[in-house]
């Protein structure tokens, strides 16, 4: 019975051809049916007349069917080849290219990895599910599925998971690098023997040998040699990894970090031809017209070349024929490299005969290439569980982890781009609709962002009695529900408090004020607000009995001499590694409040950008209430005066101090304006928090950094203070 052949996107005419040819040149495969399918009914006409015009110049007794109807192509099949490109090139592969080029990103291929390939992947996904889910209804039991289309490995990993349909990813890289080395280095092609293994355009050449002896020698020789420029980027990678990869150097250099995004200078250096497959696009399509004169030429008369190299005629050979052959293709990783994870797609030696594809144990691959195989690997996994799932943080968590768009965008910039991606490929079609997310997040909005907060403020630390209850509806619809503050671990056996009703607008936020027992006063008690709304998420609020720090003011509204500080304001002790860290004075006058403070330090070390990783104070000073704001100033220790740093390290001039720097740390002394943080001292009563980081703490310690921690006042973190007379 002969076997029936489908193939879809045969519309792929030039590749067709190739492919069709090869498969008829077999002898036993002569009389099979090709059954050609694409969408364009133009393409697949002229695909249909080049595979009649083949069988009649091989005079073959091989039938032709063609239809747009894929199911049908497939039905009855045994073997279903697949060329397809989702969205073309025009639009979907120049949206790749355009848009992240607005945002500083260049690519030279953009079909199996980067955000070019995560986009190809994410619209192209749903093509080959549905294409493998009719193989699985319609096809011959077994049929084999045989892709051509990239991002490969992201291909056959979604259909390994979501379908698990018989399938192989075939590229020619192995073929087409071996003789390219071969030729290299001066070697016959049938001398020369390889293995190879990895991820598709990803694996490596761990085997080079001439006769049986190890070939890789002349390969390095040619590192040393100034006149061979050819591959510069993939001898680059065999110079730092000591193997060779099979794809190009222009693919090669967008699946690693260390070419394009160094600038012009090394893109030049390298010969990287950014927009490389936009160009052989282009090409294509301006010769379109003479390749489609050439193969529907009216003396009915078409030149077959002799079979290519493209594995996916051997394969269906062997399997017809029961002849042994090795092949390289992409199969599901069980244990087959077994430090790559499990089920990803690898690209391996794979025996072929009469009982079908028998892939091959590898075991582990060399450390290094495991590791640059898993950067690419990461990206894989992740636009397949993006397209499966439909969660659209996974798409985002994809393209962040390419390795060359990681090394190049900021991730406001990836979320931005990703975003306008995912806007220009749904307009037209190309992806379906994704789960939402909090807007600038990798969380689902259902999760983090569609919420109501409920949380439990108190305006003076010093009433008991009086709270607030602030409610920020984050969420796109209302909210209106009685919230039940729920008493926990207190001292009291109490009846459960009264609900407060509240009605909250979509995106507004409401403050409502209420009080609890006197019997509550100085006890200690969380309150976590609940309710039958899913939306809100309670934030508990911890009561614990608590003093107030009582800070003295000293020598009324005039500035505070050195003398009353030290002797008459309260002190303040740090300590870390079980040694003294900063003692010094506290005190008021003038709504200023006065620190004066000598720490240890005998590795001063500076870091504006992130001040608590290096030497500095680091205070943090606020109004009654959390719901108030807390001000966050820092004090990198240098010689003079100086101003504190505010929380995006600009200087704030109301706050000023003197440092001296010696070879044990460091002296400061100044004050911190508290009338511009909105806060009367002498009226209420506010919050503090001291941490001292140094940068060595003596000779036997390193790094340190330590909180104040005043024996009562405490607050979640923060002294209680009062000025008093």
């Amino acid at each position: 019975m002969r076997p029936k052949i489908a193939f879809i996107g045969a519309g792929s005419v030039v590749f067709a051809k190739k492919l069709i040819s090869d498969i008829l040149q077999f002898p036993e495969l002569s009389d099979c049916c090709i059954s050609l399918m694409d969408i364009d009914p133009a393409r697949l006409k002229v695909a249909e007349i080049m595979t009649r015009k083949i069988i009649s110049k091989l005079g073959v007794k091989a039938v032709c069917e063609a239809t747009t109807d894929r199911r049908e192509a497939i039905r009855g099949a045994k073997y279903v080849i697949c060329a397809i490109q989702v969205g073309g090139y025009k639009p979907a592969t120049v949206i790749d290219f355009e848009i992240p080029k607005k945002y500083g990103l260049q690519q030279t291929i953009a079909d199996t990895l980067g955000v070019g390939g995560v986009f190809r992947g994410l619209r192209t996904i749903p093509k080959i599910l549905e294409i493998a889910q009719d193989i699985k209804e319609v096809g011959e039991p077994e049929c084999l599925f045989i892709n051509y289309t990239n991002p490969m490995a992201m291909l056959c990993m979604a259909v390994d998971h979501a379908v698990g349909v018989p399938m192989v990813g075939l590229c020619h890289s192995v073929q087409g690098t071996s003789s390219m080395l071969a030729n290299f280095a001066g070697l016959k092609y049938e001398d020369v023997t390889f293995k190879v293994a990895g991820i598709n355009h990803q694996a490596f050449f761990l085997e080079f040998k001439y006769r049986g002896r190890d070939a890789y020698p002349i390969l390095f020789k040619l590192l040393d040699d100034p006149n061979f420029t050819q591959e510069k980027v993939r001898f680059e990678m065999m110079r730092r990894l000591g193997y060779f990869v099979t794809e190009s150097s222009e693919h090669q250099s967008e699946y690693v970090p260390y070419f394009i995004q160094h600038g012009e200078e090394m893109i030049s250096k390298y010969d990287i031809p950014i927009d490389e497959y936009l160009r052989r696009c282009e090409a294509t399509l301006s010769t379109w017209e003479k390749t489609e004169a050439d193969l529907l030429g009216s003396d009915g008369d078409i030149v077959v070349q002799s079979q290519s190299h493209e594995y996916g005629s051997y394969i269906i050979h062997s399997m017809e024929t029961n002849q042994n052959r090795v092949i390289y293709g992409n199969v599901p990783n069980t244990d087959l490299i077994s430090n790559l994870p499990h089920r990803c797609c690898v690209e391996l030696p794979v025996l072929v005969d009469g009982n079908g594809l028998q892939p091959t144990r590898i075991g582990e691959l060399p450390p290094q290439l495991a590791a640059i195989c898993r950067t690419n690997v990461n990206v894989q996994e992740l636009t397949v569980e993006a397209a499966l799932s439909l969660k659209r943080e996974h798409v985002y968590h994809a393209v962040m982890t390419d390795p060359h768009t990681a090394a190049t965008l900021t991730l406001d910039k990836i979320w931005e781009m990703c975003d306008e991606l995912i806007e220009a490929h749904q307009k037209l079609g190309y992806l379906p609709d994704y789960s939402p997310v909090k807007k600038g997040t990798g969380r689902p909005l259902s999760q983090v962002g569609n919420k109501v907060f409920a949380s439990v403020v108190q305006p003076d630390l010093e009433d008991d009695t009086r709270y607030e209850l602030l409610i920020d509806n984050q969420s796109d619809t209302p909210f209106g529900s009685q919230i039940e503050m729920e008493l926990l671990e207190t001292t009291e056996d109490l009846e459960k408090l009264e609900p407060i009703q509240a009605v909250v607008e979509a995106q507004k936020q409401v403050s409502q004020a209420f009080s609890l027992p006197e019997m509550l006063k100085s006890k200690e008690f969380t309150l976590f607000p609940i309710s039958e709304d899913k939306r809100l998420v309670g934030q508990p609020f911890e009561r614990i009995k608590q003093g107030v720090i009582k800070i003295p003011i000293l020598n009324g509204n005039a500035p505070l001499e050195d003398a009353d500080l030290n002797q008459h304001g309260i002190p303040i002790e740090l300590r870390g590694h079980g040694e003294e860290l900063a003692t010094g004075h506290m005190a008021i006058a003038a709504d200023q409040l006065y620190v004066s403070l000598q720490v240890h330090d005998t590795k001063i070390s500076h870091n504006r950008h992130q001040p608590w990783e290096a030497s500095c104070l680091d205070f943090r000073v606020g109004k009654s209430g959390m719901g108030s704001g807390v001000s966050r100033l820092f004090l990198i220790p240098q010689n003079g005066s100086q101003t504190l740093l505010d929380k995006l390290r600009n200087p704030a001039p109301q706050h000023k101090f003197e440092t001296n720097v010696t070879g044990n740390g460091y002296s400061a002394r100044g004050s911190i304006d508290l009338s511009s943080l909105n806060i009367d001292p002498k009226r209420e009563s506010f919050l503090l928090s001291l941490n001292v980081s140094v940068g060595a703490l003596g000779t036997a310690h390193g790094a340190c950094r330590s909180e104040w921690k005043p024996e009562s006042g405490l607050n979640q973190g923060f002294a209680i203070c009062r000025a008093v007379e």
